[in-house]
């Protein structure tokens, strides 16, 4: 009876208050996504990141095939008053053509190499995006925290999924919904802040984040936090959505499947050197002005009218990274 009467009370407790014993059982995956994105003990400040994302359109897109990106290279957070620093190589497959260009950031300084051809971001657009960083004060503003992102706000209704291995570290997986709303809103104070300044224009609109959001059939988010640092290791999102007829924002996009998926290696061990290249060309010759042109130009041709000017950058580009680039700055208002 005694042992019976053991049996409801741990049920009941169990129950009632989600964990009867708690210390036993371990964190919550809230608590976890906390630890792992929200405290200083935490903060990423270097490694090593491999990025992939992926859009299957469906709609006129679908007929130039899949649009992916990659970033893969070391990156260190930013110190007080500088940009992260990184050096990764970026690669695109658009209308069915490569195109490579390699993104680097000394912390004063950016650099973009195109076609074997290194140029120099103008001083101006390095100088808005390092005054939209808020000043890191020891390790408590780390990562996309540095840059007024908050990526807890993303997340609801977290869970754990067990333990896996991530480049040769063990870790706990969580997964989750995510606020596609929040993420856009969040994304465009960085892209406006870059492409202008941050009392400028939104390039996402409210009205276009909403419309975007509105269109999402289902978003799902995957976190791997290391099981003994709760280190960042990995995180994957998946995104399906489909816009009512006649209502895409993107013309030609009725609608698709996005993967996104980024690894962190080498996570808080001795950053990679960043070094400039030698020689870099003003990036305004091939732009004819700042590096916002091409924030600006993408903006035109995706949801600016300037659609059939897009696709023929794309087109007529033909691999070349400078050319697609000097076309795109051309649709920019």
């Amino acid at each position: 009876m005694t042992r019976a009467l053991t049996v409801v009370c741990l049920t009941l407790c169990a129950a009632l208050l989600g964990a009867c014993g708690g210390d036993d059982e371990g964190p919550t995956a809230d608590e976890l996504l906390r630890e792992t994105l929200a405290t200083p003990a935490t903060a990423i400040d270097s490694g090593a990141m491999n990025l992939s994302f992926q859009l299957d359109p469906e709609g006129l897109l679908a007929v130039g095939g899949p649009i992916r990106f990659t970033l893969d290279g070391p990156f260190a957070a930013p110190r007080a008053g500088e940009l992260p620093r990184f050096g990764v190589d970026f690669g695109a497959l658009l209308g069915g053509e490569d195109y490579g260009a390699r993104l680097l950031s000394t912390g004063t300084r950016a650099y973009m190499t195109l076609d074997d051809v290194p140029y120099r971001v103008d001083d101006a657009f390095v100088t808005r995006l390092r005054d939209g960083i808020d000043a890191p004060s020891g390790r408590s503003r780390g990562g996309l925290r540095a840059l007024g992102v908050d990526p807890l706000r993303w997340i609801s209704a977290a869970r754990t999924r067990g333990t896996e291995r991530v480049s040769a570290t063990d870790t706990t997986r969580i997964t989750g919904k995510l606020n596609v709303a929040r993420v856009l809103a969040d994304f465009d104070r960085l892209l406006t802040k870059a492409g202008g300044s941050a009392r400028g224009p939104s390039l996402l609109e409210p009205g276009l984040r909403q419309q975007i959001a509105g269109a999402v059939n289902s978003a799902s988010v995957d976190i791997w936090t290391g099981t003994s640092d709760k280190l960042l290791r990995q995180f994957a999102v998946k995104i399906e959505f489909f816009f009512a007829l006649g209502e895409s924002p993107v013309q030609g996009l009725n609608g698709g499947t996005i993967n996104l998926r980024v690894r962190l290696d080498d996570v808080n061990k001795t950053p990679a050197a960043i070094d400039p290249p030698k020689h870099p060309r003003p990036l305004a010759d091939l732009t004819g002005g700042g590096a916002a042109n091409i924030l600006r130009g993408i903006q035109a041709g995706l949801t600016g009218g300037e659609a059939r000017g897009l696709f023929g950058c794309i087109t007529g580009a033909a691999g070349s990274s400078a050319a697609l680039v000097r076309c795109i700055a051309t649709l920019a208002p």
